[in-house]
């Protein structure tokens, strides 16, 4: 009688739902290991929280992508072929190979986390085929790290002040974003930053706000504008094959819980950003004391080079290496929402 009492308990705390899903441990690759985003959310979720949620029937071990030592197209492979079920992968290292990957986060085109968010929606449908047909993955969600901004070691009124300045980018398209501020991109791993700033290889770097106070950018650069480059939208996949093999309680129950992860990993985003601007300059900063460094505040010509820099660089050589029906799509989508009209080149 005690043990069908206990049975009986065990079922009423068990999550509605939960006695219906078969008992799984899944093996993940996470996000950046060093971001907040993957330590205080990725991991807590996938090794914690499953658990919890499925009353033990779903598990997970994650391992951040930086661990495996290989490039995000090597990861898009390995999860094509089913050598890795879930991943997790940032658009701007896949971009190279597939432009539709940059579409949705162009430089200089989002200024904001919800206009990011509406870009997202209105074009994922587009990727979400690319990607189904090319790769045979499934993407189960779009997130994004924080918010790109400029940071300087020379006193600096605006982005105009950019003209003919290296630039450190990280990135081809931010590359673009500088060349057409009048200024020069020069690639710098984001390890060796703080050494090209204080020799000069660089006089000001693109980076996130709290990224660069972790690493102590105030210690080589004085001042920061934070009109927002990009940001750093990062995708989730599936491997197509097994995500349908999956029971469809299984497939449901993923689905709702990935949702519930997404909302704290955006919330998160839109956090750090204005809490790294916060620990940069005066404060409050919950990491540690403030940087005191210069805040430019974004002007009105401010926002006008970078529509400019949009228009005449960064999107005319995005669409290039993006191909016809790739500019009509983001046209048709991101494009509506702008009231913007790329030109498709030859």
């Amino acid at each position: 009688m005690r043990l069908w009492i206990i049975s009986l308990l065990l079922l009423a705390a068990m999550p509605a739902g939960a006695e219906e899903l078969p008992t799984i441990h899944l093996k993940v690759v996470g996000g950046l290991g060093q971001t907040v985003q993957y330590k205080n959310f990725e991991k807590p979720f996938w090794e914690k929280q499953l658990g919890e949620a499925s009353h033990g029937r779903v598990t997970a071990e994650v391992t951040p992508w930086d661990q495996f030592g290989i490039k995000g197209e090597d990861l898009l492979q390995f999860t094509r072929l089913g050598a890795i079920v879930i991943s997790t992968v940032s658009l701007s290292q896949i971009a190279s190979q597939d432009p539709e990957a940059a579409a949705l986060d162009l430089a200089g085109l989002n200024p904001d986390i919800a206009t990011l968010r509406r870009s997202i929606d209105a074009y994922l449908p587009t990727l979400r085929e690319v990607y189904r047909s090319r790769y045979d993955l499934e993407l189960l969600a779009v997130w994004s790290y924080p918010a790109q901004i400029l940071f300087c070691n020379r006193p600096i009124t605006g982005l105009g002040d950019l003209k003919g300045v290296n630039v450190r980018v990280a990135s081809a398209m931010h590359g673009d974003f500088v060349e057409g501020l009048g200024g020069v991109g020069v690639t710098i791993p984001f390890s060796e930053l703080m050494d090209a700033l204080r020799k000069h290889v660089a006089d000001c770097a693109i980076t996130a706000a709290m990224s660069g106070y972790d690493l102590g950018l105030y210690k080589a650069t004085t001042h920061i504008d934070p009109t927002t480059v990009s940001w750093g939208p990062y995708v989730l996949f599936v491997n197509r094959a097994a995500w349908e093999r999956f029971d469809p309680a299984l497939r449901d129950f993923l689905t709702a819980q990935i949702k519930q992860l997404g909302e704290h990993l955006w919330q998160a985003a839109a956090q750090e950003t204005e809490g790294g601007i916060a620990c940069l300059t005066e404060g409050p900063c919950s990491a540690g004391p403030p940087a005191h460094m210069k805040l430019v505040p974004t002007s009105a010509a401010d926002r006008e080079l970078v529509r400019k820099s949009f228009l005449d660089t960064v999107s005319p050589r995005w669409a290039a290496r993006c191909g016809a029906t790739c500019v009509a799509n983001w046209n048709a989508t991101i494009g509506r929402i702008f009231d913007l009209t790329v030109a498709a080149t030859n």
